[in-house]
């Protein structure tokens, strides 16, 4: 899917629509710009249009002349999130194999971890009881139709969902489609038969492995997030064809990894987390650049902080991800997101506890401090007072922050229950944030084995600066990076992302029977083929497309998997005793030692090919050291509530766009970027690296 280069200059854009705010990255040439804009939740086109005009007037150019020179856009995401967050979705209608329409009930009887029983909640209702159609059919346990389907159920129920509850979209699942979907895909044909315009989601189509609450779950929710995601992708790719753009946009998965327009409409849920997942493949890009094989990362911006871990640089993926209390197929870049992000708003619980997040202002009406009609005080609001946002500066000067209705909002509703000052209430929300982010970053460090103090913490987004060595100093992790236009950092990190596709299938081959690798093999073949022509098919070349399997595996009658990669090739009966040793010692590493169930057979439940076609990347290269003397980086002097001394203190500021690579300063210190500001506590060395990063490491006592 290479484009052809020409002697035209050529833009790669990356984009990312988050919550308050929508990120843009472009690289021109030698040239890295980026662009910011308020979400417009109205048109979310409008604020993609007006990031990528900001980015253009950084090349001296306007959107008109930019858009024609696109080579590459690829868009991140939180739309689908979003919806599914807030389950507000479109009507979806079921149809279900008789005698299991609970299961969206039971939905495999999940418990909340709390001990009063009084909080447990039951599962929420996605889909209305009275759409739910149980439709006569059924395939066995091995994949043989054992009752007939009834064609004519289906189109009456059909007709009936549509016509009388009023679906926008059907999920058809049949139990055991994943063995055999004869059943569903000629229901979907009916359907389609009769309602030609009408989305239908064959749940082995999304989901094609055992497990039928995590199947139907998936594709209910594909049907319930599709109306909403249609609209954007086809709002963003009209207008952006109407601005120029010469070649549709690319869509970025939560899985890591791009899709085509087409694509994305047809399965709407793998754009569930895409926002986040650019942020992970830039960080690991960033860090292979920099010899960095362990990093945390961190991304806060408006709305909420989210956290991961890269080990020996590799991006971790979360199977079967749970969204609250559902449980899906989906799989994901492994991120942790908790409400702590600008708009994130301060507030005193029944109990008299002061709280931060999770609830967020949001871009609308946003932060007191926007003037906007915000009236709760927020993160964004006390580090306004506290001095260490230039009131005058913010989204480069092109919105102007109110101090007083910062303070407004912090004492009347937060500052006056403690009998405090309106600074020390601003202390107490900058305090409650790092804590909650640094017990985020705990728990995928030392919740998952591994020591941050052997990690770099590389914090990006467009609010993390301001806190990124108050996390590292708590859990002593001893270097920090903050990449250079870190405030669109996801936007950025989409630009190195592939075109990926990925398919699973159950084989559940026990180990203790190598003659039956012959059709695990079959499986793999059959999967592989496919991956390759649907990739093919988006354009890419053969000898371009790479492939990478691994399985999942688990003890007999083990509920839950774990995943090792597996040799690109087709397996042989001699590989089992290798493949049970890999996933004893994988088994005890994870759980301890001693845990693996000795004498009971190993299963390789799920094979998995995941194949690769590779994009376009923009060229970044390494600049030379070539220090600027502190002096002429210095912009002035500003007067800072400095939380950790609980004082006001008059520290140095300096320009970013002046501090080239190898300038060095201490803190305290504040940097003044054009959309995002660097605070350096007392005790901190700040340098800029050949790449611009900012590395922030503790001086010696």
């Amino acid at each position: 899917m290479t484009t052809p280069s020409g002697t035209s200059p050529q833009a790669f854009i990356g984009v990312d629509v988050g919550g308050t705010h929508t990120d843009v990255a472009v690289v021109s040439g030698e040239r890295l710009v980026r662009g910011k804009a308020l979400t417009t939740y109205d048109d979310f086109s409008r604020g993609v249009l007006s990031a990528i005009g900001v980015a253009a007037g950084e090349l001296g150019m306007e959107l008109s002349e930019l858009m024609p020179q696109g080579r590459m856009l690829i868009n991140g995401t939180t739309v689908v999130t979003n919806i599914i967050t807030q389950l507000r979705g479109s009507k979806v209608g079921v149809l279900v194999t008789a005698g299991f329409k609970d299961v969206f009930r039971i939905a495999g009887g999940p418990r909340l971890n709390v001990a009063d029983d009084h909080l447990q909640t039951n599962v929420p209702d996605i889909v209305a009881r009275s759409a739910i159609s149980e439709i006569t059919e059924r395939v066995n346990y091995a994949g043989d139709v054992v009752v007939p389907l009834d064609e004519e159920q289906i189109a009456r129920e059909a007709q009936r969902l549509v016509e009388e509850e009023g679906v926008a979209s059907i999920a058809v699942c049949f139990l055991s489609s994943h063995l055999n979907g004869d059943h569903e895909l000629r229901a979907e044909k009916i359907i389609q038969q009769r309602y030609p315009d009408l989305f239908v989601t064959p749940s082995h189509r999304v989901f094609p492995v055992r497990g039928e609450t995590r199947r139907f779950t998936t594709a209910v929710l594909n049907c319930f997030v599709h109306d909403q995601a249609r609209t954007y992708i086809d709002s963003i790719a009209d207008k952006l064809a109407g601005a120029g753009l010469p070649q549709p946009p690319v869509f970025l998965q939560g899985l890591g990894g791009g899709i085509s327009k087409e694509r994305a409409k047809e399965h709407p849920l793998a754009l569930l987390g895409s926002g986040p997942a650019g942020g992970a493949l830039g960080a690991n890009e960033l860090g292979k650049r920099l010899g960095y094989k362990r990093v945390l990362l961190g991304d806060m911006g408006g709305t909420s902080f989210d956290t991961g871990i890269i080990n020996d640089n590799e991006v971790h993926t979360q199977k079967n991800l749970e969204i609250g209390q559902l449980q899906t197929g989906v799989n994901l870049v492994d991120v942790v997101s908790v409400g702590a992000g600008g708009g994130s708003i301060a507030w005193v619980s029944e109990r008299g506890i002061p709280q931060v997040g999770p609830h967020s202002a949001g871009s609308t009406p946003g932060p007191a401090a926007y003037g906007k009609g915000g009236v709760e005080p927020t993160v964004t609001d006390a580090m306004t007072l506290m001095g260490f946002i230039d009131p005058d500066n913010y989204l480069g000067g092109r919105m102007r922050l109110n101090v007083d209705l910062a303070r407004q909002a912090l004492e009347t509703k937060f500052a006056k229950h403690f009998d405090w000052s309106a600074e020390r209430a601003a202390a107490a929300v900058h305090d409650l944030v790092v804590v909650n982010m640094a017990h985020a970053v705990r728990e995928v460090s030392v919740g998952k084995g591994y020591d941050p103090r052997n990690f770099t913490f590389l914090a990006y987004g467009g609010t993390l600066p301001l806190f990124a060595s108050q996390i590292a100093d708590r859990l002593k992790i001893p270097t920090v990076v903050i990449p250079q236009n870190s405030s669109v950092f996801c936007a950025l990190g989409a630009l190195t992302s592939d075109f990926v596709l990925r398919k699973d299938q159950t084989v559940d081959w026990k180990l203790t029977n190598p003659d039956d690798v012959a059709r695990v093999n079959e499986v793999a073949d059959r999967l592989l083929a496919t991956a390759h022509e649907e990739m093919r098919a988006e354009g890419f070349a053969a000898e371009e497309i790479t492939t990478a399997r691994s399985a999942d595996f688990r003890f007999e009658g083990q509920v839950y998997e774990l995943t090792l990669p597996l040799p690109d090739r087709s397996l042989t009966p001699e590989d089992t005793k290798e493949l049970a040793e890999r996933f004893y010692e994988l088994y005890e590493r994870v759980y301890g030692i001693g845990t693996a169930f000795a004498g009971v057979p190993e299963v390789l439940l799920n094979y998995t090919v995941t194949v690769t076609g590779p994009q376009p990347r923009p060229p970044m290269p390494e600049l030379a050291l070539s220090p600027t003397p502190l002096d002429e980086v210095r912009k002035g002097e500003r007067r800072v509530y400095i939380p950790m001394l609980q004082e006001w203190q008059t520290i140095p500021t300096y320009d970013g766009g002046k501090f080239t690579p190898g300038t060095e300063c201490s803190g305290p210190a504040i940097i003044d970027e054009n959309d995002t500001t660097i605070f350096a506590p007392p005790g901190t060395h700040v340098t800029r690296d050949g790449f611009g990063n900012y590395v922030m490491t503790r001086e010696e006592a």
